[in-house]
């Protein structure tokens, strides 16, 4: 009997072994650096939970590869990132938690920019040739990864999301469109175009909301836009709020129920309601090189993610602010840093794992429809997170979490508390 203990013990050691190396990327921050233009020196940073800082993630994950040519975009489905490489001409698909490579798409791509997934297919957009008429969504399947179509667009585009079952993109590439495509992604067609103000520069999503910032030498207009139906709900302007040039952009972001907006060395913030969009930032930066304030920007769990690409010269800074500008933490990252995501998951084996050793926390019922109860978790924070890495809920535990108002589909529910700090998996049916 002691030496079935012992092998049992042994084995369960190895296999949580396992799912840990497995997870090492999968609690943290990524950072996405897009590198020098011609050379295939983008790459992948990762800053875990105790901000401890590991670069050329990529490379390091598979045997020395050098990942490719301008990381435009990184996508989060299910235990799968999809990491667009702009001058390359790819996607390049690898386990989230590992960043291992499982596959490549390389057909029927043409300077891709973004990508997002909807109805088994992956949907990206190409600006082909600049200023031509040959920009256009590719429609790839999910599964098999074999070319099904393309869809044309009447200006080159940036970002793509999906939103309550569509999928949106911003047809406005350098700022110079006003408009948001739908596409219906059961039948790969335009369904609407929503008509904005001029200077599209970027869109974020806030539950099943989309925010959409337009901007320019005359100031700034954030919108919001119901995906029910498909309509601007609300919007509010500033006239002072600007870009740094005419070249230069500014970043958008969100967090919670708050919108942030960053340029030149100046951060804002106003809430989702667009009640007020005030001409006073909520902290200020000190100005350095070309390129280099907040070429990546993003607010995630109350801190705001500054990417320095200085001049994209060998390394770039990632600076770590509180919403009150506190610098928190300074991190040295590749060549040009350009945007930040946060990935929690957790990898089937680890959660299995996890079950097995930690029973003092636990959630029922799993699949819910309605409410989502956590045992032993009273007077905890919670964070629920959606496999895109975008938090849709948050709070204090208690009595139960009313889940059905989100989305069905896969989510992470993190707990912390004074003795409790644990990460668990659920299916809202």
């Amino acid at each position: 009997m002691k030496q079935f203990y012992s092998k049992f013990l042994r084995l369960s050691f190895t296999v949580a072994g396992f799912a840990l190396m497995s997870a090492q990327y999968s609690n943290g921050y990524i950072v996405a650096n897009e590198g020098n233009f011609g050379s295939p020196t983008a790459e992948i940073s990762y800053i875990d939970a105790n901000n401890n800082l590991t670069n050329n993630v990529y490379s390091l994950a598979n045997n020395g590869e050098a990942l490719g040519d301008i990381l435009q975009w990184l996508y989060f489905n299910g235990d799968k990132s999809y990491m667009v490489l702009n001058n390359s001409n790819k996607i390049v698909i690898a386990n989230r938690a590992s960043f291992v490579k499982s596959a490549v798409i390389n057909t029927n791509l043409d300077l891709p920019r973004s990508t997002t997934i909807a109805n088994g297919k992956i949907f990206t957009t190409n600006v082909g040739d600049f200023g031509s008429a040959s920009q256009f969504v590719s429609v790839h399947d999910a599964t098999t990864l074999a070319y099904i179509t393309s869809i044309p667009l009447s200006q080159d585009p940036e970002e793509i999301i999906t939103v309550n079952g569509k999928v949106y993109v911003n047809k406005s590439s350098y700022r110079a469109g006003n408009s948001i495509d739908v596409i219906n992604p059961a039948t790969n067609a335009i369904t609407k175009t929503i008509t904005l103000s001029s200077g599209l520069q970027s869109m974020t999503v806030i539950g099943n909301d989309i925010f959409a910032l337009c901007t320019g030498s005359t100031g700034s207009t954030v919108y919001k836009i119901n995906t029910t139906t498909d309509t601007v709900a609300a919007s509010v302007s500033n006239s002072s709020v600007v870009p740094p040039s005419a070249y230069d952009a500014l970043k958008f972001s969100s967090d919670g129920n708050n919108l942030y907006i960053a340029g030149a060395t100046s951060v804002y913030s106003l809430n989702a309601d667009l009640a007020a969009f005030s001409s006073t930032p909520i902290f200020t930066t000190t100005p350095s090189t070309t390129y280099g304030d907040y070429y990546g920007f993003a607010a995630i769990d109350g801190k705001i993610f500054q990417g320095n690409a200085n001049s994209f010269g060998p390394s770039s800074t990632v600076n770590v602010y509180n919403l009150t500008g506190t610098l928190l933490n300074t991190f040295t990252t590749t060549i040009g840093a350009n945007n930040f995501y946060k990935n929690v998951f957790v990898p089937g084996s680890l959660s299995t794992v996890e079950t097995k050793v930690n029973n003092i926390v636990s959630i029922y019922p799993n699949p819910v429809s309605e409410v989502l109860y956590v045992k032993n978790a009273d007077d905890a924070n919670f964070k629920i997170v959606d496999l895109s890495g975008r938090i849709v809920k948050s709070g204090v535990y208690q009595n139960g979490i009313t889940v059905s108002g989100l989305n069905k589909g896969n989510y992470i529910i993190q707990i912390s508390g004074k003795n409790i700090q644990t990460t668990e998996k659920f299916i809202i049916k």
